[in-house]
């Protein structure tokens, strides 16, 4: 066949053809180098991005402060736990028995130091709370530095450290936390 006219031509192409193939696809496997490529494309035009929920700000902000953080013997501290309404609404607040605010000592390890058992002893009477529009409310208590909470010398004392006072509304239909405080006890 190479004898007729051309044939050496078009062998010549065929080769060419061949060869400009080979350089455009120099990876030993275009085809699959192509699909993968394609496949990945789809998978990027279908993934969502998930939506991200936003950690919810406290519509009644709580917060503590207290008069006193650092504790010599034979002090006190007053405790307060303040709750604002932030909205352009009343807002009532349905606490399932007569605690309203619960304020918490912990030590370093997170455990509950104060009040001694951890748990606040409440009357089971529902209580009511009714905030006005931008008003605010305030709880106090004394704290000497004790396993229970009052002046110093009524509990025995906890042992010298750093503590951490936080408070806690846990009414029907809301939940409140005030970030810690630190307090240090001598």
């Amino acid at each position: 066949m190479l004898n007729q006219p051309g044939a050496h031509e078009n062998a010549t192409r065929r080769f060419d053809f061949a060869a400009s193939r080979f350089t455009v696809c120099a990876a030993p496997f275009c085809n699959m180098n192509r699909l993968r490529a394609a496949l990945l494309l789809v998978c990027l035009a279908c993934v969502e991005e998930a939506p991200l929920n936003p950690v919810p700000e406290q519509v009644i902000p709580t917060t503590i402060t207290a008069t006193d953080r650092d504790l010599q013997p034979g002090e006190s501290t007053t405790l307060t736990v303040t709750i604002t309404n932030t909205l352009e609404e009343d807002v009532e607040l349905s606490f399932p028995t007569s605690c309203q605010a619960l304020i918490f000592i912990r030590n370093a390890e997170g455990r509950v130091m104060t009040p001694s058992n951890g748990t606040y002893l409440c009357a089971d009477v529902p209580s009511l709370l009714t905030l006005a529009a931008g008003a605010t409310k305030s709880y106090n208590m004394t704290w000497g530095g004790g396993v229970e909470f009052g002046p110093a010398g009524t509990s025995t004392r906890l042992p010298a450290g750093s503590y951490y006072a936080s408070a806690e509304l846990r009414a029907d239909n809301y939940i409140a936390i005030a970030f810690p405080i630190t307090i240090v006890v001598r």
